[in-house]
């Protein structure tokens, strides 16, 4: 009897911790300073994904191991880059995916030039996985149009949200 009384209550405890520990507030347009002039020195990377299939799934972004972002739903971001070589690392799936090893991890590089601006899609259309590519501004605008504003407001305890501003820094030359 115990037996069938634990199930339930470790299932109810499955699905209720069955989210993200990170949050978005998303916006109908981009702040001004996601898409206006770039600093001197300094790179655009803009993560999109124009696709409402598997809405409820996260995919947390980090480049050079730096959290910078993260997309949900039709949703894109953009942050600045330090000139150099970038690997762009995106986790697909939620924090019960992470625990159970169901997550994906998918991968992008780029050697950012200083003015670049860049533009990785993720592309989501397969439901239960993550493809990533860069396409070209044209290309990107019309996905832009089909998304909000993402802006990452809360991760866990043991991350620092991306600043406004920052200038996530290249690899270091080997």
């Amino acid at each position: 009897m115990l037996a069938r009384r634990a199930l339930p209550l470790a299932l109810a405890s499955l699905l209720a911790s069955s989210c993200t520990s990170y949050e978005l507030a998303l916006h109908e347009t981009a702040p001004p300073s996601a898409l206006g002039a770039l600093p001197p020195n300094a790179a655009r990377i803009c993560v999109l994904r124009p696709h409402a299939v598997a809405a409820l799934v996260p995919a947390v972004v980090r480049d050079n191991g730096r959290l910078v972002g993260m997309t949900k739903g039709p949703s894109y971001f953009c942050y600045l880059a330090e000139p150099g070589f970038h690997t762009i690392l995106t986790r697909y799936g939620d924090d019960v995916d992470e625990k159970l090893g169901s997550d994906e991890l998918v991968d992008a590089t780029l050697n950012a030039e200083p003015g670049g601006r860049y533009f990785l899609h993720h592309n989501v259309s397969g439901i239960l996985k993550l493809e990533v590519a860069w396409v070209d501004a044209a290309r990107a605008n019309e996905m832009i149009a089909e998304c909000d504003y993402a802006e990452l407001v809360a991760a866990p305890s043991s991350e620092t949200l991306p600043a406004p501003g920052e200038i996530v820094r290249a690899a270091p030359r080997q």
